[in-house]
This record gives structure tokens, C-alpha cells and sequence, in this order.
């Protein structure tokens, strides 16, 4: 026994030394991406005026506390900020070791000697290793969740040992401090609570397995269930209230409106949304063919590993945390927010060691009978079909370009680099991660940098203060940093202003960051001037100006500008088409879209609210010079071939499209 002992600490150390490596692996070479910035940066403030900024934001303060911290013992590099979630993960996989060990312990001195299974699973799990490489409090939380559970369970062992449930709950406490949705795992435990309570295997008082199977009827059961459980209740009120002063302080500030749209917040999608994320490490890549039956087939086999070892109490134990953390979020994010971004797979980190556990099985003290070689069959196949999903997506977060983070490293660097005397960079909203990159490596260009608009929250409403900006600086040339503009600035106020003002000289795109380059022409710089029309599209939508280029080089930009202005509520999300027609009436070139974007869709519009609309086309390379007609409509996409009826005294209208003007081609 003490062979077989010394065996499996050594492969349990030896997988968290596996861990740790793989975590720590490239750790600094990925660019810090927008929310690592904002970690950096409430890392850096005084801790009461942190405490004022979280209060606001989606995620509590103890993360960043910690963070500020161990920043001024280990540095400010994107290696010394990560290595904090990789310590937390590291921890993590050893607590899954336990976990699944004390599990298998659970029901037999003889099981948990390879509870080290387990650890292997989310050794290498991709969305784990992920987030353990990021300046986040994800890592944190799902060990905080994750020791809560096993404390939790060492106490349903021995429901006399008071210490532990307290233990339990002050770590839940911590979790829900460091993250928000931490919360769910509440009613996750108290189902697995009644799982290990009411139904099967009784109790005993020494927290021992009873000889006998004994069902809820049975007299000492029922006594056990009555004299414990509430103790349970009693700690998860003390968790509630040690949260409460700050969920009093804080009130309002998790669910701050961005100002746009979300698409419905549905159960079955954001279900779905983690699992695809659990299956594929969360990574912006294409799955195998045939992904779902691999993933359902593990998790299936997993399961009956637990069932066909009698071991109903620890598979519900972990079925229950797990899908009821999943589920308690998503019915409450459907029911209180249903159109608030309020929801990200990464949230609820803290199922993905559970589930690895829960796929992974505990050893059976039968093993040697027909139904433990059945068990540990089903085990290994378990293994066998994740590892075919997660070790690709594992070697693809170290070795494909295509899934790493936006390369922020790189944009300010190319920027500053080619910054000349006169120019303004102009970024979408604050964008703390250049920030950080400006004041570790080019403090003396703070300067040319600014935020349009101002802060993380809030839309772009008017272009305002950027003319102010412009004329008030004498810029010459303007560099935009874009990231998520379609989210800050849906009317693209910025680039069409720039439009106006002068012309685009190039663009280089890094990932979801767009860097392109405008020469002003004019000055002073003027706001864009829309032309007052009046023209009505079924009756209810009311096209009052517009603004478009008179001409243009093949080859080049085309622009365009419409602005809109609903009569009543629109119950359809219609789409916009500007078109270019030659002479012959045949469409040269065109853009048809949801005006603004989807987060902002036709049906969101109030009534009587302008809404200006922006186009970009490039005029076809060959296209021959002269003159063409400019067109604009309006349909619904559930029938494309069939327009809303067009009206102006203003403009012609050809097809239910009314024409905005002349657009002169030259060519080069």
C-alpha cells in the first residue's frame, strides 16, 4: 500500500509540475490584449480608488487588490502580471487531484489511487491553460470555487466537522469577491448538498459510507438530514452576508448599460456557447468534424463510468455543481438581462475542473470485477475522445497565429514608429492595453494619443469633440486605433468626419485592430455636412439627409452617409442598399447592410431619433470613367426582391430607389 502510495503522489506531483510548465510556456510572449490593460491599470491605482472603479465595472476587487500587490514585488511585465494566474491555476490541478481523490476515498480505502486521472485531463485543458496565461481574475476564481467544492465535500464526509463547511464558505465568499458570477455555485451546492443528503447512501456520523444502502424513509436518515443540512443554509447566509455591504456599495454597477443592443440572452444559446467553449478551449478556430459526438460521447462515457461503479452520490455530487452553476447563470442572466452583454463562457470558469473531474471518473473498488474493468474501459475512452479534441486546440495555442490575442504589442509600435510631427492618434474609447504599452515603452508619446469617446462605457453620439480636438491641435494627420469601433462608435462619427476632411492613405489591420491613416485637407476642420432631403420608405422610415463624394478614382474609396429618422416603432430589422448604377441602369458596385451595425438593428431605433448611417465601397480597379447615378432603398432580408415603397418630392425615384446623385469615376 505504501508502494502504490508513494506511486501516485509522484504522478500527481509530477502532472503539477506538467501543469505548470505548460502554463508558464510562452507566457510572455503574446501581446496584453484590451482587458489585460484594464487589469493593469486598476492595479496601479491607490487601493480606495480602486475600490470606487470596481464598484462600477463586472468583476470585484480582490483580484485586482492581490494584483496590485504582486506587482510591486515582481514588476509590470506581461510575464510578472500573468504569472499570478498561473500560480492559481497550478493550484487548481492540484485541487482536482484531490478532489477526484477524495471521491474515489469516499467509497473505498482501496479507490483514488488514480484520482491523478483527473488532474491529467485539465493538465491539458485548453481553455484552462488559456486563462491561466492571462492578467485576469478567471484562474483565481476557479480555484477559490473549486476548494470551496472540496471542502465542501471533506464536510459532507463528516458533517460533524463543523470547521470545514466554514472553511467551504469563507473560500466561496473570496470567489464571489473576485468575480461576480462565483454567486451561481450558491444554489449548485445546495443541490449537490441534497443530492449527498436525501437520496442515495446514507450518512453516518463519523462521515463514514454506511453498510447498507439507506433511502430518505429510513429514521437516522431523516434525523441526519435535519440535523445538518440547515447548517449548510445557515453558512451560505453568512456568505450572503459578508457580500452584502459590497453588493449595497456596488449596486447597479455590474449591469451598467453599453449604450447598444444585445442579441437575446437564450438559455439553450449560452448553454451551448460554454460547451463549445469546453470542448474547443474557448479558441476562435474550426472544430473537427463531428466535435459534438465526440465531446457528448466522452461526457456520456464519464458519466456511466460513475454509474456503473455505484458510485450515484459522487457523479450527482459533480453533475449538480456543474450543471446547476450553468444553469442558475444562464436562467438569470435570460430573466434579469435578457439584452445585456452580461454574459461570457469565461464567467463560469469554475464548471471546467468540475466537469474534467466528472469526465474523467473516479477509481473503482471493484476493479477487478466485470463491473470496474466496465468502469475503467468507459474511463479511458472518456480520456481518449478529449484528448482528441484538446490536445490540437492545446498545440494551436502555442503554435497558429490565427487564435493568438490581438497584437497590441505590435500596432503601438508600428504606430509610434511612423508618427511624424502634427499627427493625433485617435483611439476607439480608452484602450488601457496601449496605455500600458505607451508608458513601459513610449512614455514620451502619451501625448499624441487620445480616446474617442472618453472611458470603457458609453457611444460615440456626436463628432463634436473630435473637430475641437483636431482644430485645436493643427493636426495634420490623423492615425485611428480601432478596436470593437463598431460597438463605440455605430455611427462612425469619427471616419466620416475624416471622410469630409480629407482621404484615407492606407490601412494596415492586426487582427481585430484596424489602423488606418487619413490626410486632413482642410482647415479648420469642419463637421460633415449632410444635405437635407426628404424621402419616405414605407411609410414609416424617413431618409432626412444624406452626404455622399461627387467623385472618386477607380480603384479608390467611394463614401457615402445617410441619415435616418423612424416616423414610429419599426418592427423589422430592414436592411439599406447604396448602389452605383452606370448608365444603363446595371449596378457597377454597391454595399447593402444593417444600418449601423447588428448590435443597433432598424427595430431598436426610437421613434424620432436621427441615426446616421455610414458606407464605404471601393470603386472596381477597371471600372471606365464617367458618370454614374447613386441610389439608395430600403428591404426587408426575409424578401431581398421586394422593397419598401419609396417616395420624395425631393429626389427621383427609380424602383422604389431614391437617387442621391452624380458620383464622377476618373481614372488614374
Amino acid at each position: 500500500m505504501k508502494r502504490r502510495s508513494w506511486a501516485t503522489a509522484i504522478m500527481a506531483v509530477s502532472l503539477v509540475l506538467l501543469a505548470f510548465g505548460l502554463r508558464v510556456y510562452r507566457l510572455g510572449a503574446q501581446s496584453v490584449w484590451f482587458d489585460e490593460g484594464w487589469s493593469w491599470y486598476l492595479a496601479r491605482l491607490p487601493l480606495d480608488q480602486m475600490a470606487r472603479i470596481t464598484a462600477d465595472d463586472r468583476s470585484p476587487f480582490l483580484y485586482y487588490t492581490l494584483l496590485h500587490g504582486w506587482i510591486m514585488l515582481t514588476g509590470q511585465t506581461e510575464f510578472a502580471m500573468r504569472y499570478l494566474s498561473v500560480c492559481a491555476d497550478v493550484m487548481t490541478t492540484a485541487l482536482v487531484i484531490a478532489l477526484a481523490s477524495a471521491l474515489g476515498i469516499s467509497g473505498s480505502r482501496r479507490s483514488g489511487r488514480l484520482s491523478w486521472l483527473a488532474g491529467a485531463l485539465y493538465t491539458v485543458c485548453p481553455l484552462a491553460v488559456w486563462y491561466a496565461q492571462e492578467t485576469r481574475m478567471y484562474a483565481l476564481m476557479a480555484t477559490l470555487c473549486v476548494a470551496s467544492s472540496y471542502w465542501l465535500w471533506r464536510w459532507l464526509m463528516q458533517p460533524r466537522q463543523t470547521r470545514r463547511l466554514v472553511i467551504s464558505a469563507a473560500l466561496l465568499a473570496m470567489a464571489c469577491y473576485t468575480h461576480y458570477y462565483a454567486i451561481f455555485l450558491i444554489p449548485a451546492q445546495g443541490l449537490a448538498v441534497a443530492n449527498v443528503m436525501l437520496f442515495r447512501h446514507g450518512i453516518s456520523g463519523r462521515g463514514e459510507q454506511s453498510a447498507s444502502v439507506k433511502f430518505p424513509s429510513d429514521h437516522q436518515e431523516r434525523l441526519l438530514r435535519l440535523r445538518y443540512y440547515p447548517r449548510w443554509v445557515v453558512a451560505m447566509l453568512g456568505v450572503g452576508v459578508v457580500l452584502l455591504p459590497w453588493l449595497i456599495y456596488a449596486r447597479g454597477g455590474f449591469a451598467y448599460d453599453d449604450g447598444f443592443v444585445f442579441p437575446l440572452n437564450t438559455i439553450s444559446g449560452r448553454l451551448w456557447e460554454w460547451v463549445t467553449a469546453f470542448a474547443s478551449g474557448g479558441l476562435a478556430r474550426a472544430q473537427p468534424d463531428g466535435w459534438v459526438f465526440i465531446f457528448g460521447g466522452a461526457a456520456l462515457f464519464g458519466v456511466f463510468s460513475f454509474a456503473l461503479a455505484h458510485r450515484w452520490r459522487e457523479g450527482g455530487f459533480l453533475l449538480l455543481l456543474g450543471s446547476g452553476a450553468l444553469l442558475a447563470a444562464t436562467i438569470a442572466v435570460r430573466v434579469v438581462y435578457p439584452y445585456r452583454s452580461v454574459y461570457h463562457f469565461r464567467y463560469l470558469i469554475y464548471v471546467a475542473p468540475i466537469a474534467s473531474v466528472l469526465v474523467a471518473g473516479v477509481p473503482d473498488s471493484h476493479r477487478w470485477g466485470i463491473r470496474g474493468i466496465s468502469s475503467q474501459a468507459l474511463r479511458i475512452l472518456a480520456l481518449v475522445l478529449i484528448g482528441i479534441l484538446w490536445l490540437p486546440a492545446l498545440a494551436a495555442m502555442y503554435t497558429d497565429p490565427s487564435v493568438a490575442r490581438d497584437d497590441v504589442r505590435d500596432a503601438v509600435k508600428h504606430v509610434v514608429e511612423a508618427l511624424q510631427p502634427g499627427d493625433l492618434v485617435i483611439m476607439s474609447r480608452d484602450n488601457y492595453a496601449v496605455h500600458y504599452y505607451l508608458h513601459t515603452s513610449y512614455p514620451t508619446f502619451v501625448k499624441d494619443f487620445i480616446a474617442l469617446p472618453q472611458g470603457l462605457h458609453g457611444l460615440l453620439e456626436t463628432d463634436t469633440e473630435l473637430v475641437q480636438e483636431l482644430n485645436a491641435r493643427q493636426v495634420k494627420r490623423v492615425r485611428l486605433f480601432l478596436w470593437q469601433d463598431d460597438v463605440v462608435d455605430p455611427q462612425r462619427f469619427v471616419e466620416s468626419t475624416l471622410w469630409a476632411n480629407g482621404y484615407e492613405m492606407g490601412e494596415l489591420d492586426l487582427g481585430q485592430i484596424r489602423l488606418p491613416l487619413y490626410q486632413l485637407q482642410t482647415s479648420p476642420v469642419e463637421p460633415l455636412k449632410l444635405q437635407p432631403i426628404r424621402a419616405t420608405f414605407g411609410n414609416q422610415l424617413d431618409l432626412v439627409a444624406y452626404w455622399m463624394r461627387k467623385s472618386a478614382y477607380s480603384g479608390d474609396w467611394f463614401y457615402a452617409v445617410l441619415s435616418w429618422q423612424p416616423s414610429e416603432k419599426l418592427n423589422t430589422n430592414y436592411k439599406v442598399f447604396v448602389q452605383v448604377w452606370d448608365s444603363r441602369g446595371n449596378v457597377a458596385f454597391q454595399d447593402d447592410h444593417l444600418p449601423l451595425n447588428s448590435l443597433l438593428p432598424t427595430s431598436t431605433w426610437k421613434p424620432g431619433a436621427l441615426q446616421r448611417d455610414a458606407y464605404a465601397m471601393v470603386v472596381p480597379q477597371h471600372l471606365p470613367a464617367g458618370n454614374y447615378r447613386v441610389v439608395a432603398g430600403v428591404y426587408d432580408p426575409a424578401t431581398p426582391m421586394l422593397r419598401l415603397s419609396a417616395r420624395s418630392e425631393q429626389l427621383p425615384v427609380v424602383s422604389n430607389a431614391v437617387i442621391l446623385g452624380t458620383l464622377h469615376v476618373r481614372n488614374r
